[in-house]
């Protein structure tokens, strides 16, 4: 366990986002991969068809329980978040093989600020696979969080849909994020981000677990549990 460096502190509060490296081996992203596809089977065969995202991943089982709350995160997020840290929602999301899905450009509080408000929401975003513009990595515009909650329209098509831009769009400063496999980007609920698609033979899935502050009156139902008081 570990904490934010001064440097990391600093990018994050002047880009929005800051990647951290090195933070869960390889043997337990193994294990965490299982686990999901386990889960992923267990929806497909209830429901009939295939999915790639799982809602309330928190809630699913309690290895991914055991990783929204894992004190690695906590200590690297406990001076971003704050006064204390309690959790907003946790998600997996994937993009299969070729799979040509775009997330338009969009800021996550769109999205979370119709529930509750929280000035330091932020997510970290933990790939099992290693992530650049071939497989479908996030795309940001460092220094977006500090332009406010963007007005956004809802898109009929892909995903993402509370966007301000078209995914396909090329904001000026834009810039790929290249993240290796158990690293973990920190990002700002305001960040303008986006994916493209997987070009590859190969399935890029990441983990997603969303913070506020423990004071925030409430989160996305029963997805909300405080994990260190105020």
């Amino acid at each position: 366990m570990r904490k934010l460096t001064t440097a990391e502190a600093a990018a994050y509060e002047r880009d929005g986002f800051v990647i951290v490296p090195g933070i869960f081996p390889g043997e337990e992203l193994d294990r965490i991969d299982r686990e999901i596809d386990r889960l992923r089977a267990d929806r497909d065969q209830q429901d009939g068809q295939k999915y790639n995202i799982i809602l309330q991943l928190g809630l699913r089982s309690p290895m991914t329980r055991a990783i929204c709350s894992d004190e690695r995160i906590l200590t690297l997020i406990e001076d971003l978040v704050q006064p204390g840290i309690a959790i907003y929602s946790a998600k997996m999301v994937e993009k299969p093989p070729y799979d040509d899905t775009v997330c338009h450009w969009h800021q996550d509080d769109a999205y979370y600020q119709q529930t509750s408000h929280s000035d330091c929401r932020m997510s970290i975003w933990l790939p099992l696979t290693d992530c650049d513009e071939t497989n479908g990595c996030l795309w940001t515009v460092p220094g977006s969080h500090k332009q406010g909650l963007q007005e956004w329209t809802k898109r009929a098509f892909g995903f993402c849909n509370l966007a301000f831009e078209d995914g396909l769009a090329q904001l000026d400063g834009a810039i790929p994020v290249r993240i290796a496999a158990g690293d973990i980007l920190l990002f700002h609920a305001l960040t303008w981000h986006r994916s493209l698609s997987n070009q590859t033979d190969h399935t890029r899935r990441s983990f997603i677990v969303s913070y506020q502050d423990a004071e925030a009156i409430k989160g996305n139902g029963p997805q909300h549990k405080i994990l260190r008081a105020a």
